[in-house]
């Protein structure tokens, strides 16, 4: 009788390439996140991208929260929300985003197909 031999390594449920994303995103519901990422694998590379540059917005080593929610606009659409998380006043934060959004996000909004957005969340 053969003997069978199992490893007790530690197997993590996030798939390969979207390991590096779970080391710059916190994910909430993160069976979730994982899913819709390895579903709409394009938004991996934009998602690199984009967290490189809300540093230049909101400081080195910013939390950002990746969420899967629903669009209360459209039925039946869920899409990924990047919740840059701060301290900073109202006002200074929702003029940071907009200046993330015009200098980086619009230009390349077409590359999200609709599926990926930003915005703050205070602590």
């Amino acid at each position: 009788m053969a003997q069978q031999i199992v490893s007790t390594m530690e197997v993590s449920t996030i798939a390969p390439a979207i390991q590096p994303l779970d080391q710059l995103y916190i994910f909430r519901k993160p069976a979730a996140v994982s899913e819709f990422l390895e579903i709409y694998p394009f938004l991996g590379p934009l998602l690199r991208e984009a967290h490189s540059q809300i540093w230049e917005y909101f400081g080195p080593y910013p939390n950002v929260t990746l969420e899967v929610v629903a669009d209360p606009e459209v039925h039946g659409l869920v899409k990924i929300f990047g919740y840059i998380v701060t301290q900073l006043a109202p006002a200074e934060a929702g003029k940071r985003l907009q200046q993330f959004d015009r200098k980086w996000f619009l230009p390349r909004i077409s590359r999200t197909k609709g599926l990926l957005n930003f915005d703050v969340e205070f602590r």
